[in-house]
């Protein structure tokens, strides 16, 4: 995520590469520059992803000089919220600033001698969230800046600093569709009902957003999610997997969309197996898009500035469905998210967040009942069913056999 300096900014390093950012250009009027310094790793990239344990982290950051130095020169990094701050505002991202409870900079100075380019690096503790944190659904970030302690070295504004992304990795439980088919039959079947209440529910705009792991690709006509409203293809929206309609790739792992009208669109892009994928779903009364990983797969015009839906379901026609799949982290919503709001927020969001009419997480474990994180009380519900359609009210009863994995990161296990 960054946006090009001008070429006043780009002025400066004589055997330095060019610099990169998403924060802007601060230094446009400095014109050459002999020497200067700046943070190493912004070179390319203006923030990196560390993974969160429950030990928590350790992020590498380094000073660094255009050229070697003529002396002896001494920095420090520190946490700054206003580069969080700007960084949000310009790449649409709503990170929150990890609090100072939170990590641990190293106070000692970082120097770079005489004839040297660079510091030792310096290791930054990402500490172990507390329960707050990880109830909270937030994604926490930590903004930093390099500073001169003597003043006697230029530093590059926009080089200097720099965005710490913290992705929380937990062992989290997650269900597993149609695992008992393989010794149950028909009656074993699943579908999942996210109960909304206050349906039907006429859209000017929506976005629907999920994380989905499949073990393997083995049927079309496989139809993964649903909305409908009982009255046509008008006020309708689904997506299936199918073979590629534009590839020699005859494997079923091709997303297809539509919605309105016909004919579908399938994705520019396949799934893949044995992996946990996010894809979204977003009308904004002129189209409805589809996004894998955060990037645009599938553009369906829809004719129709508004659309209403009854029915909200995971596995929709579930007569067609027999193979396992896995679903977490879904979330409906009554505005249209962008493409960095899905890419930077794929595991987690604030439950509190505007718009959110929906947040099933579906970590609960056990059971077959998915509880709506908003406290909307949309809760989900998995049943045995059997069910030609979306609409079709077909049903077993509640799926008390539902399997769950004890961690989704070893879903192999």
């Amino acid at each position: 995520m960054r946006t090009i300096l001008n070429g006043r900014c780009r002025a400066l390093l004589a055997g330095a590469a060019l610099l990169t950012t998403a924060f802007g250009c601060d230094n446009a009027d400095l014109g050459a520059i002999d020497n200067a310094a700046y943070i190493a790793e912004a070179q390319k990239e203006t923030s990196s992803t560390v993974e969160v344990g429950n030990d928590g982290a350790t992020a590498s950051l380094t000073a660094r000089l255009g050229g070697k130095a003529d002396g002896e020169y001494s920095f420090r990094i520190e946490a700054d919220p206003e580069v969080l701050e700007r960084f949000n505002a310009l790449n649409g991202t709503s990170y929150t600033l990890l609090p100072e409870t939170g990590y641990e900079i190293p106070g000692d100075p970082l120097v770079i001698g005489t004839g040297d380019v660079a510091a030792t690096p310096v290791a930054i503790k990402i500490l172990p969230y507390t329960q707050e944190m990880d109830d909270s659904g937030q994604t926490y970030a930590l903004p930093v800046t390099l500073r001169s302690l003597d003043g006697r070295m230029t530093v590059l504004d926009d080089a200097s600093q720099f965005l710490i992304v913290c992705n929380r990795k937990k062992i989290v439980p997650a269900p597993v569709f149609n695992s008992e088919y393989a010794t149950g039959g028909v009656t074993k079947r699943n579908r999942v009902i996210l109960n909304m209440k206050d349906a039907p529910i006429t859209f000017t705009a929506y976005t629907f957003e999920f994380m989905m792991y499949k073990e393997a690709f083995d049927y079309r006509n496989y139809m993964i999610v649903g909305f409908d409203n009982e009255d046509g293809l008008g006020n309708r929206m689904w997506v299936r997997f199918e073979a590629s309609s534009t590839t020699a790739d005859q494997e079923n792992r091709w997303m297809q969309i539509n919605s309105v009208v016909k004919p579908a669109v399938t994705a520019t892009a396949p799934c893949e197996a044995k992996k946990w994928q996010h894809v979204a779903i977003v009308f904004d009364g002129s189209s409805t898009k589809l996004y894998l990983d955060g990037s645009l797969v599938a553009d369906k015009a829809t004719a129709s500035p508004s659309i209403t839906f009854r029915h909200f379901s995971f596995l929709p026609q579930p007569s067609y469905c027999t193979s396992t799949i896995s679903f977490r982290e879904a979330r409906l919503w009554n505005t249209v998210r962008t493409e960095a709001q899905l890419k930077n927020n794929m595991n987690s969001v604030d439950p509190n967040s505007e718009g959110l009419l929906g947040y099933w997480k579906m970590d609960e474990g056990q059971g077959y009942v998915f509880k709506d994180a908003t406290g909307h009380g949309n809760d989900g519900e998995c049943t045995y069913s059997n069910a030609g359609d979306i609409w079709d009210p077909q049903v077993y009863g509640p799926a008390t056999g539902l399997k769950w994995v004890e961690d989704m990161n070893e879903m192999d296990e």
